[in-house]
């Protein structure tokens, strides 16, 4: 397999600034011993599932690199918008590019804010996202739907860059929040290779965005699901598995999980997480 696809697909979305590719694990099968590996990756919202047999996640990630950049020149090179499958696949649900859709444009893309919102019980979250990110030039690009964790991905556009890992902004804009309306809770991450599987503490939000986060931590107590700690709120970390709070030495990061935070429970117990 060619190390390379995965270089030549960010180059691809850079050129065409796009979001960078999102990987993650689709399905695992066989013996301990001898595990095959697909991977699907995301490209601008839509997924590309690579070679079901791979005998590691590395290789994995390249075939799905491949398929998406196959699939992408391809549709660039042909008038028609449907997909790059063939007559043959269209009746195949397991065609790997069944779920793919013409790419829209950057302006395209960028025309969205008109339309993409948080629903109305979380105008008050909208409006603190978007004043935070109004005093630096920025604004939200969109806003993608709940996911299965009940978390909306909150893309920044505008002149908005400063990323908290390397404590400077980045020349293009990869910044996008992770929030979660149910705690009213939110953190940073980016598309930036550089900052792969980086994520910023996690902080809330409040009717005044001039509140100190020391206010709340003294106001909000917990306890470590696990060693049963106190915990102020700052320090509370939640497991994106099962959604308990944990402290920071009672989790990790999974890197097969796309540096998703697991509880040491959850770590075990996902077999993802463990590379061939």
């Amino acid at each position: 397999m060619n190390t390379a696809w995965k270089n030549n697909l960010q180059e691809y979305c850079q050129q065409n600034q796009i979001s960078f590719p999102n990987y993650r694990i689709k399905t695992q099968s066989g013996p301990v011993h001898n595990l095959k590996f697909q991977v699907e990756v995301e490209i601008n919202g839509h997924w590309y599932a690579g070679d079901e047999s791979c005998s590691s996640k590395k290789e994995a990630e390249q075939s799905a690199a491949k398929k998406a950049l196959e699939c992408l020149l391809d549709r660039n090179q042909s008038s028609q918008t449907s997909t790059c499958i063939s007559s043959d696949e269209i009746s195949d649900p397991t065609s790997s590019c069944v779920e793919v859709i013409p790419l829209p444009t950057q302006i395209q893309v960028d025309s969205v804010d008109s339309k993409s919102h948080f629903p109305d019980e979380y105008a008050d979250i909208e409006e603190f996202i978007a004043n935070k990110v109004k005093e630096f030039d920025g604004r939200i690009r969109k806003i993608r739907p709940l996911d299965s964790r009940g978390k909306y991905k909150v893309y920044i556009g505008g002149s908005y860059r400063y990323c908290e890992n390397v404590q400077r902004d980045h020349k293009r804009n990869g910044i996008y929040f992770i929030v979660d309306p149910i705690k009213k809770t939110y953190f940073q991450k980016c598309h930036d290779s550089q900052c792969y599987g980086y994520q910023s503490a996690i902080k809330y939000i409040t009717k005044d965005p001039t509140t100190s986060s020391h206010s709340l931590e003294t106001n909000s107590n917990s306890n470590c699901s696990k060693c049963r700690k106190s915990l102020k709120r700052a320090s509370q970390i939640s497991c994106e598995r099962c959604g308990e709070t944990f402290c920071a030495q009672c989790t990790q990061f999974c890197e097969l999980c796309h540096d998703a935070v697991h509880c040491d429970r959850c770590f075990e117990s996902c077999i993802e997480c463990h590379d061939s």
